[in-house]
């Protein structure tokens, strides 16, 4: 009887940090097309204004960064968690119908393969995730302020007070 509870316990806890994983990501994502439509009209407002407008662009980079990330690589280490969640929920079906009669032979292979498949699949998103993290090229400016460096115009000034 200790390790049903144990079982469920540990199904429970899978189940609410998958769950609340999925929700603040979805709510980041949302966030952050929130953060593209305010740097839209703040390009608007700031129009001629150089500066402003500079303050605009490095508000875009830094939006644009975390953006590429909420689109190519969290969606898919959503679907990493979800797939974890099912092959850990599968592992359990798979411990708690063991036992003598048909019925339940049937049920824990089912269980059994089910868990499999999706720990397969979670290792396949992970994988996938990294790969994407890994090779898919970053918005940055770092060119852009290299060329206009060297071509003799003020560069912009970084506070390089906590690289120490």
């Amino acid at each position: 009887m200790d390790s049903g509870y144990a079982l469920a316990s540990v199904g429970f806890v899978v189940v609410v940090g998958v769950v609340a994983y999925a929700y603040l990501a979805g709510r980041d994502t949302h966030r952050l097309r929130q953060g593209a439509v305010l740097a839209r009209d703040l390009r608007e407002i700031a129009r001629d204004d150089a500066v402003r407008l500079a303050a605009v662009d490095e508000f875009e980079t830094t939006l644009y960064q975390r953006l590429f990330f909420a689109s190519t690589v969290s969606p898919r280490l959503r679907s990493a968690a979800w797939a974890l969640m099912a092959a850990v929920i599968g592992a359990i079906g798979a411990l708690v119908t063991r036992g003598d009669g048909v019925v339940l032979t049937v049920v824990h292979g089912v269980a059994l393969v089910l868990a499999v498949l999706f720990g397969l699949a979670a290792l396949f998103f992970v994988v996938m995730a990294a790969f994407h993290a890994a090779t898919t090229p970053r918005v940055s400016f770092a060119e852009s302020y290299a060329a206009t460096a060297s071509a003799g115009e003020s560069a912009p000034v970084r506070d390089t007070a906590d690289e120490d």
